[in-house]
């Protein structure tokens, strides 16, 4: 994603351990933030869905 988006996307990764995640009740091993707002799992696991999603929050939808 961060190719794709280049500069509009700023990428970080965190372990569910990290500070970063503990305010946040974290069920399984993938869970994705944008803005501190939980991306649906079956976006967070789709190439095609989460490029369609942060499309949509950046008002790029063609």
């Amino acid at each position: 994603m961060q190719e794709k988006f280049k500069d509009q996307l700023n990428l970080h990764i965190h372990t569910t351990d990290s500070p970063e995640a503990a305010t946040y009740s974290l069920m399984g091993s993938t869970n994705i933030f944008i803005n501190q707002q939980w991306v649906p799992l079956d976006v967070a696991t789709s190439k095609e869905k989460m490029i369609e999603y942060i499309e949509n929050l950046l008002g790029q939808k063609s």
